[in-house]
């Protein structure tokens, strides 16, 4: 024991000594010139220099230097490198915005007169701009991160390179940088010391855990999850549904652990450990990339029952309003396995006192059925909906007084347009994007489609479009392309949504590779409405504000598509 605790500090102290000597004011402006100079320096951004290795070499350096003194060597080094004469790209923008996009801070730094118009160049007139570290795939639109290095081991050093990576990459590609709560250059600020002063993997996972919920982006996340390490490998023996500052159990995983504790289906949590629910989700939901408080209160599954210690002790009430206090065993948790949270839980209908099951699993062709029929009214699951059976079913619905498109599930086959075909008498316009523009890295291109330039427009000239109305369900599991459908959904003539804010995160998801050969994710095309107006972070705001009670929980019933049906009764015919 005495070898092992000796060889543990050693270990330790080594990881200590391997953290730069630089001070963490010269770290920031090291951080900002070796982004600049990855993406805009024809040698450096044409993968000409390893960068990386440029990087880690100033950072294990023993000498104390200015960063005028570095930042000079860095350009000195890169401008003595060869490189290829590249043809400049044509634009196929509408335009470029750049509210992403900040170079003042050059001019405002303390570096030098030489330093600042040798970087400013770089940028104002760039020429033979590569894209070996963003889009090496010809015609791309997407950040591309392939050829960023992996490194074997553990190293601080390697770690604040990480930092630096992950930091430039969202700096010049993350379409909606200028939507943040926090300015992105005081995130590099913050997590400079914390990532200069990781010693070991446990450190790392949790300060690049928290680093991604910086994004407050819902599409960002890990490709591997560091969720065991920073939240615990046990979690609860049941499921919950989040409602009323509290969590409902909804489903059991380990009866007999269940049966010890005296818990069932329908009691209602209120206090773990002594602390409130809402307690818990304020202090953790920081370690959660979300677009809005929505996404928070969603993602709060994911940690609030997780823990290494054995047991907790839970708070409150019965389904018979009885108080209870007890404690429970926690089981192993396995992320994939745990439950499908994702979409619609397993409501039923209640409508004129009787009750009707609308999700039926379809074991033949294994999916739920995409249509429910209940007198004049039609209900469609829109995640299990298929392309080739759209033109009879909608036909079918031609007579019906109205139909629900239920967008609670998440279905991203780009030939599901074709129901637009049916709702819409002429062609719509439904929306623009940005993306970005590789040769000149933090700017992005505006183009006036968001699919492809041959779906620009959606539906046909059709005089016998449907005349029913049209009713959407959306929620905080209506996410990217589900939220994409909402958009195009909002053209449909005197269309009604019913929910509650959707998740914030549309468009597509890029990646940074990281040092460890895992990978970072968030969102990499800017996704707006024809006048310009964002759904990443706002969602799709309902009509009519519905959401799930705790009785309504408890009794499984469906509040959402319930006022659906009664609005559709409520139109005159």
């Amino acid at each position: 024991m005495k070898y092992i605790t000796i060889l543990s500090l050693f270990i330790t102290s080594h990881l200590w000594a391997q953290s730069t000597k630089i001070s963490d004011d010269q770290l920031v402006i090291l951080a900002k010139v070796w982004g600049v100079m990855k993406y805009y320096h024809p040698a450096v951004s044409q993968g000409k220099v390893d960068w990386d290795k440029t990087l880690i070499n100033t950072l294990e350096s023993p000498f104390k230097r200015t960063d005028n003194e570095i930042i000079t060597e860095w350009l000195e080094m890169a401008d003595k490198t060869s490189f290829e004469i590249l043809t400049p790209s044509k634009a196929t923008c509408d335009s470029i915005t750049f509210r992403n996009f900040d170079s003042k801070w050059i001019e405002k730094s303390r570096l030098n007169t030489i330093s600042k118009t040798r970087l400013l160049k770089l940028i104002n007139q760039n020429q033979n701009i590569g894209t070996y570290y963003s889009n090496p795939t010809l015609k791309s639109i997407r950040l591309d991160s392939q050829k960023e290095k992996i490194y074997e081991g553990f190293s601080a050093n390697v770690k604040l390179l990480e930092l630096f990576r992950i930091w430039n990459a969202v700096t010049y590609f993350y379409p909606y940088k200028y939507l943040l709560d926090t300015h992105w250059d005081k995130v590099l600020k913050k997590y400079i010391p914390i990532f200069k002063n990781i010693q070991n993997e446990q450190d790392y996972k949790l300060a690049i855990t928290l680093l991604a919920a910086e994004i407050q982006d819902t599409h960002t996340g890990l490709k591997d999850t560091h969720q065991y390490a920073v939240f615990g490998k046990l979690t609860a023996p049941f499921t919950i549904q989040i409602v009323d500052n509290g969590a409902l159990i909804t489903g059991i995983k380990d009866e007999k652990i269940m049966q010890k504790a005296n818990i069932k289906v329908g009691d209602f949590i209120t206090k773990i450990n002594g602390k409130k629910i809402h307690q818990i989700i304020a202090e953790k939901s920081k370690y959660y990339p979300a677009s809005n408080q929505s996404v928070q209160l969603r993602e709060a599954y994911n940690y609030l029952f997780s823990g290494n210690e054995p047991a907790f002790t839970i708070e409150g009430t019965t389904e018979d309003g009885k108080t209870f206090k007890t404690n429970v065993e926690r089981m192993p948790r396995t992320f994939a396995e745990e439950w499908d949270k994702d979409g619609i839980p397993n409501y039923k209908l209640t409508y004129k006192g009787k009750s009707y099951d609308y999700l039926v699993w379809n074991a033949d062709q294994n999916r739920l059925n995409p249509v429910f029929r209940l007198e004049d009214k039609a209900y469609v699951e829109f995640s299990s909906l298929r392309a080739g059976e759209i033109d009879s079913l909608m036909c079918s619905f031609q007579n019906t007084k109205g139909i629900v498109f239920d967008l609670r599930s998440y279905n991203d086959n780009g030939a599901l347009l074709k129901v637009f075909d049916h709702l819409l008498s002429k062609p719509q316009f439904f929306g623009i994007k940005t993306q970005p523009e590789f040769d000149q890295p933090g700017k992005f291109c505006f183009v006036d489609y968001i699919i492809t330039k041959e779906y620009k427009l959606i539906g046909k000239e059709n005089p016998d479009a449907y005349k029913g109305r049209v009713i959407v369900l959306i929620n905080e599991y209506t996410q990217s392309a589900a939220e994409l459908w909402a958009m195009i959904f909002k053209k449909v003539p005197n269309v009604i949504f019913v929910g509650s804010q959707t998740a914030g995160a549309d468009g597509n998801m890029v990646s940074i590779k990281l040092t460890d050969g895992n990978a970072l994710y968030f969102s990499g095309l800017g996704i707006y409405y024809p006048d310009g107006t964002e759904t990443q972070r706002i969602g799709i705001k309902p009509d009519i504000v519905v959401r799930p009670t705790l009785k309504s929980i408890r009794n499984k019933a469906d509040l959402l598509l319930e006022k659906a049906f009664q609005l559709i009764d409520e139109q005159k015919k």
